[in-house]
Parts: C-alpha cells; sequence; structure tokens
C-alpha cells in the first residue's frame, strides 16, 4: 500500500532565547490545500506568535482522509507518526476535523500516547461522547457548528416566508458529520418548514435537483468532499456549481464558503477556531489538565452577507441583524466615476498650482538675489575679519617682540655690561650671576622658538606631522592644564606639504577653541591613515554649542578651518550639543590629488562641499 501523506515543519515561530521552548503537532484530517485547514492554520500560528509565554515550533501532518480511507489507512497513519516522533517531545496536539481525533484515539500511536490534545472543529455529539471516555482526562477540545440555530433564525429573517429546506451534503466522513449537525439543528422546525433531503446524491443529481425546488424554499449547505458517485470535490468548488444551479438562495455555516454562493448569516470562524485551539494548547502547555478545560468553540463566530447574494434574492440590507459586515458590494457612482471626477479636479487644481507657482517663484527669485547679496556681505565681512585676524596676530608678535624679547635682550645687555664692568674693576662676577645670566638666554631662546613655530611649525618640516601635532599637544596641555590624549595610526611617510600644514593648523585652531570657549577637562586627537586618505578627530568633554547656529554665523575659527579644509579637497563634519562636548571630523582623500590640483590650477571647479 503507497501512503500519499503530505508533512511539513515550520520553525517560523522564533521566539527570544528566554523563552521556553515547546513543540507542538497540528494533525490535519484533509490534505495541504484544503481552503478550510488553511483559515484553521492561520489562526493557530498567529495565536503561537504573538504568545509571550513560550517559544512554540510547530510540525504538520496531513492525513488527506477524503482520498484515502479506512482502517488500513489509519494504521499506516499511525505507525508512520509514530516511527516519526519517537524520541521527539510533542508537548501538545491539535486535531482538526473528527477524522485526525478518531485515527489518534483509534490506533495506538508510539510517541504520542499520553500527550495532551486539543480536538479542534468537532460536532457536540463527538464531544459528548469524549466527555464519558477515559480519553477525557487528556483531551478537550472546541465544537464546531453549534450555532445551526443562529444561520436558521438569519434565513427565516431574510426570507420570512420560507416553507421548505433542502438540505445537501456529500458521503466522506466530515461530510456525514456536517449533515448530521444540521439535522439535529433543524429539529426544532420540523413542524414549521418542510425538509427536502438532498444529500449522497451524485453532483449531476444534485444540480438537477437544485434547480427545479418549489418555491419559498432555502438550501441548507453542509459540504461535499465526496459525492453519491464518489468523485471527490473541495466544497467550496462544489458550492458555486451548486449555487449557480439553483433556485433558491443558499446558506452555509461555514466562513470558508462565505463569497462562493451563500448568502451569508452568523457563520463559523474556522481561523478564530484555530485561535482558540491554540489558546488551549498553551494553556495545557502552562500547566493546565486538559480534564479541568471545558470544551468550547462558542465565540468562533462571525456575522457577514456577501452582497451579490443579497441583490441576486431580492434581499434588502436593511433587514440584516445590527452590526452585520455587507463583502463584495461594487462600487457607487461617486467610486465607479471618480477617476473621471478627480482628473478633472486635478487638473484645475494644476493649473491654478501652475498660476501660484509663477507668483512663487518670482518670490523664491527675490528671496534668492537677497540672500545672494547677504552672503556678498558675510563673504567680505568675512574676509575683512580674516585680513583683521592676520593684522592681530602680527600686532600680538609684533609686541611680544617689542615689550618682551627687545626689553628682555636689553636687560640682559645691561647685565652682562655690569659684570663686564665688575670684571675690569678687578672684582671677580659671582657663579650665581653667570647662571642667571645663562637662564635668561635659554628662556629668551625658547620664546623666540615658539613663536617662530607660530609663524611657521619647522617640527613639521624636520620630524613630520605626527611628531609635530604630538608635541603641539603637550605643549597645549602643560600651558592650559587640560589633559589631551593623542593618538596616531597607519600615517602615511610623505604628506603633501599643503596637507600636513592644514592637517596642524586645524588641530591648532580647535585646541585654542578648547581652550577660549570649551570649559573642558579632557581632549582626545586621533590622526589615521585609511585606504583612501588621512583622518582626523577631535574630541571635548566641554559644554557645546548648538551646531545648527555655529553653521548659520561661524566664528572666525571654525570658518578658518573650513576654508582650509577646502583648499585640500576634504570634508569637514562638526557635531556638537550643549553641554555633550564637541567633535570635529576630517577626512582628506589623498589618492588623485595631483589630478584634482591641476584641475583647480585651471580653474576647474572644487567637486568637494563641506558638510559642517
Amino acid at each position: 500500500m503507497v501512503l500519499l501523506l503530505l508533512s511539513g515543519r515550520d520553525g517560523s515561530s522564533a521566539s527570544p532565547s528566554q523563552k521556553p521552548q515547546k513543540r507542538v503537532l497540528l494533525l490535519y484530517s484533509e490534505d495541504k490545500s484544503h481552503p478550510a485547514h488553511e483559515l484553521t492554520d492561520t489562526g493557530i500560528r498567529e495565536a503561537f506568535r504573538s504568545n509571550r509565554l513560550f517559544d512554540v515550533r510547530v510540525y504538520t501532518e496531513y492525513l488527506d482522509v477524503t482520498r484515502f480511507s479506512g482502517p488500513g489507512h489509519a494504521r499506516a497513519v499511525a505507525d508512520y507518526l509514530g516511527r516519526k516522533y519517537t524520541g521527539l517531545k510533542i508537548d501538545a496536539v491539535i486535531t482538526i476535523y473528527p477524522a485526525a481525533l478518531d485515527m489518534l484515539l483509534g490506533e495506538a500511536t508510539t510517541g504520542l500516547h499520553g500527550v495532551p490534545v486539543v480536538a479542534c472543529e468537532i460536532v457536540r455529539s463527538a464531544a459528548a461522547n469524549l466527555e464519558r471516555s477515559p480519553s477525557r482526562r487528556w483531551v478537550t477540545g472546541l465544537i464546531i457548528g453549534d450555532n445551526i440555530t443562529g444561520l436558521l433564525d438569519s434565513a427565516f429573517l431574510l426570507k420570512p416566508g420560507t416553507k421548505h429546506m433542502a438540505l445537501v451534503a456529500g458521503t466522506a466522513p466530515n461530510d456525514v458529520s456536517g449533515e448530521s449537525v444540521f439535522r439535529n439543528g433543524l429539529e426544532p422546525y420540523a413542524e414549521k418548514v418542510d425538509l427536502i433531503d438532498l444529500t449522497k446524491l451524485s453532483m449531476e443529481e444534485t444540480l438537477a435537483r437544485v434547480g427545479s425546488l418549489p418555491p419559498n424554499t432555502i438550501v441548507l449547505y453542509s459540504t461535499i468532499f465526496t459525492d453519491g458517485r464518489g468523485q471527490s470535490f473541495v466544497p467550496r468548488e462544489a458550492l458555486e456549481l451548486i449555487s449557480r444551479a439553483s433556485n433558491a438562495p443558499v446558506f452555509g455555516l461555514y466562513d470558508s464558503l462565505f463569497g462562493y454562493g451563500i448568502v451569508g448569516g452568523r457563520l463559523v470562524s474556522l481561523e478564530q477556531q484555530g485561535r482558540e485551539a491554540a489558546a488551549l494548547a498553551l494553556r495545557i502547555m502552562g500547566g493546565e489538565s486538559p480534564a479541568s478545560i471545558p470544551f468550547g468553540g462558542e465565540q468562533a463566530y462571525v456575522n457577514a452577507y456577501d452582497w451579490r447574494e443579497l441583490k441576486r434574492w431580492g434581499i434588502s440590507e436593511n433587514v440584516l441583524p445590527p452590526g452585520s459586515v455587507v463583502r463584495f458590494k461594487p462600487p457607487s457612482i461617486w467610486e465607479d466615476h471618480r477617476g473621471v471626477i478627480l482628473g478633472v479636479i486635478f487638473f484645475i487644481v494644476i493649473e491654478t498650482l501652475l498660476v501660484i507657482g509663477l507668483f512663487a517663484n518670482l518670490h523664491k527669485r527675490k528671496q534668492a538675489e537677497t540672500k545672494l547679496r547677504e552672503r556678498e556681505k558675510d563673504l567680505q565681512n568675512l574676509t575683512g575679519r580674516l585680513i583683521w585676524g592676520q593684522e592681530e596676530e602680527r600686532r600680538r608678535l609684533a609686541r611680544e617682540l617689542h615689550d618682551d624679547l627687545t626689553q628682555r635682550l636689553a636687560v640682559l645687555a645691561i647685565q652682562a655690561g655690569t659684570m663686564e664692568q665688575a670684571a675690569n674693576d678687578g672684582r671677580q662676577p659671582l657663579l650665581k650671576e653667570f647662571h642667571d645670566l645663562r637662564d635668561q638666554a635659554v628662556q629668551i631662546s625658547a620664546d623666540i622658538h615658539n613663536i617662530s613655530r607660530q609663524i611657521h611649525p619647522s617640527i613639521l618640516d624636520d620630524l613630520g606631522l605626527e611628531k609635530a601635532v604630538e608635541s603641539e599637544c603637550n605643549r597645549f596641555s602643560s600651558r592650559e592644564g587640560i589633559e589631551v590624549v593623542f593618538a596616531a595610526e597607519g600615517i602615511p611617510g610623505t604628506l603633501p606639504k599643503d596637507v600636513a600644514l592644514s592637517f596642524y593648523r586645524i588641530i591648532q585652531e580647535g585646541l585654542t577653541n578648547i581652550a577660549k570657549h570649551a570649559c573642558a577637562r579632557h581632549a582626545t586627537v586621533s590622526l589615521s591613515g585609511t585606504e583612501h586618505g588621512l583622518r582626523l578627530s577631535v574630541r571635548d568633554d566641554g559644554i557645546g554649542f548648538d551646531a545648527a547656529e555655529g553653521k548659520r554665523k561661524p566664528g572666525l575659527g571654525l570658518s578658518s578651518m573650513r576654508e582650509r579644509v577646502r583648499i585640500i579637497h576634504g570634508e569637514l563634519r562638526i557635531r556638537s550639543e550643549p553641554e555633550k562636548g564637541t567633535t570635529i571630523h576630517v577626512n582628506v582623500p589623498l589618492k588623485e590629488r595631483g589630478t584634482r590640483h591641476e584641475k583647480d590650477m585651471n580653474g576647474g571647479d572644487d567637486p568637494h562641499e563641506d558638510n559642517a
């Protein structure tokens, strides 16, 4: 015997590792393509994905009992499942439709014996039998289709003159189970309406009979998995055939049939059944005993009606129960022609916007001209400030040379003259006087060296950028009392002079700004070579500033940095927030600098922009 069994495993319910892992086996009675199973499966998986208790790993099996039935098939399936899941701890089994539950209870399935079971979508009679069975201690579940009375009440509300009800059902086990639900529900109406039995007929005969029903008849469609001649069907595809052939409105119980020919009503929601089944499984895996959980399913319903069927049978929407949902309704006149209407409105709006746009462009042009004039003024101001800054620096150096160094040299000369006079008079100068003279000469030499470094850092030419920056950081720390940590990595052995000098000046300016404005205690200077160029960052832990405001109205220091970076085709980024310090980033490409320099010399545009 060849067993055709579709199986699948889904580990999609990936959850955080801290949640305990649980394994659940879904045992479907029909094949994988069965539409009702798809709805149920969606509800189960959504509930497992959204739960906060467990990481649920789902294993899925399809028994395909409509095409393969009988004791031999059940035994083969049980043997297959037993061998497949031996050694794998399954924490709960959810069976869908009665056939899966019957197989699980009727055959000894090694590896699944004693595993708690949630029986989803079973009829009330099966639930009653379980209540009297020893299996009840490890089985609970959900009753499906128990609201046939509600469906019939909806049918009488929509068709109040109903005198006949034609019951349609197939011959498969699921068909017989669904038929029993309808027959039990029809018992209270036995004296009110006449029952026309159209069950267990061939499809051809069923279509002929529903096309010649007497007036004031409604059709109750259960399911047809297999007809009286043994032909297999998908229930909702069979419903489409019956609905098209019928001369009376068709009512069904399940939302999987909605949209395929039933009028609607209070329908069983198979997706909601799946959610409730998953909720019961989570309760059991959380420690509750199946025997302590009563059978549910009373809430798994939706009120929905097919507008097309209402119109076909002359049923007014006004008679529908409050809260009903009407689907498949065609668009209204506005909705049907709104494309044309919106097109006209759109054309008018575009014309209006074009006129407004012309005025707006004129206004923007005037604004742009105003901004251009303001930029020209800003550029003039910046140029003036740069010139003034240079003059101030020269004035400061002149004062230092005149007021400090020249006077100290004069004092040094006087002391030397005094010592010379003392020697001429025959008096030997004291050793301390020589030491003082030497110390003053050394200090004057150091001050002259510092001034020289400010005018042009010769250390940059002698020792390179890394040593020059390290020396500058140490000198700054000693002078200002601010700790500066300098780090360098991968600096090329040779750098273009303009790049080295610009980086040195940018670092000087950054440290000067820290000393003047940041109120910082610590700073870091990081200089590193990259695959494409040279990178610099200067950080401090000071009071920071509003970067946006600084961009709109940059100070002389920031303007100087920006101009130096632009000259060497680099990128400048400044990140700062009040009370969160300031970081200056500079990136300069070193490749193809010769080509760019030639373009600049020939009048080419600078392709780089300053992001500060």
